[in-house]
């Protein structure tokens, strides 16, 4: 299941919600576990490390499917974060998802150095290490859960010329660990220190 709460929340409407109800959630998972035992069954979705709200909606939908012993196997942050966004928040996500007990996997990572639509902004050396400390908190705060809950870290493609952000916003940035020509970036430094 992706991205069913919105930011006040409530749920997400949705043809799936109108058509079956509120429960749709939950015989979501039951019918994906009919249909494969063995498959791994998370909830994804954004906002865990910026939005108190959002984060405990989310949080209260995964603990409620686990106490009625509906099928749920992880719980999966979508991590389009920003340099500076608190390490407290960052935390605070990746800690309270793994309070459930349920594996945990980093969607979706990238890390924007440009939040503000800066037009003219370049990709300066500092915004480089800013950047990459925050890459290193994540991984390591993440590498600290319980090793049976790691379900992976995944970024939102590989390359700056690669990224999302770029077309959607409108803008210049430059949020993961690779250059547009394919060049480690202090990010990628900043990944492996964070495994130490």
């Amino acid at each position: 299941m992706n991205e069913a709460i919105n930011e006040d929340g409530t749920l997400r409407a949705s043809i799936w919600q109108q058509k079956l109800g509120n429960d749709y959630i939950a015989r979501a998972f039951q019918y994906a576990h009919e249909a494969d035992p063995d498959a791994l069954l998370f909830y994804n979705d954004y906002g865990n490390e910026y939005s108190a709200v959002k984060r405990e909606a989310i949080l209260a939908l995964v603990n409620g499917l686990k106490s009625r012993g509906i099928p749920i196997n992880g719980i999966g942050l979508q991590m389009h974060t920003r340099y500076n966004q608190s390490d407290a928040n960052l935390a605070i996500a990746i800690n309270s998802a793994a309070q459930t007990g349920l594996k945990v996997h980093i969607a979706e990572l990238d890390i924007a150095v440009n939040p503000d639509n800066n037009q003219s902004l370049t990709f300066t050396s500092s915004l480089a290490q800013q950047q990459a400390e925050k890459y290193k908190f994540i991984v390591k705060t993440y590498n600290a859960i319980p090793k049976a809950q790691q379900f992976g870290i995944t970024t939102w493609n590989l390359t700056d010329g690669d990224t999302w952000i770029t077309g959607e916003y409108s803008r210049p940035d430059w949020p993961l660990p690779f250059d547009s020509n394919y060049k480690r970036k202090a990010a990628y430094q900043g990944i492996l220190e964070g495994l130490k």
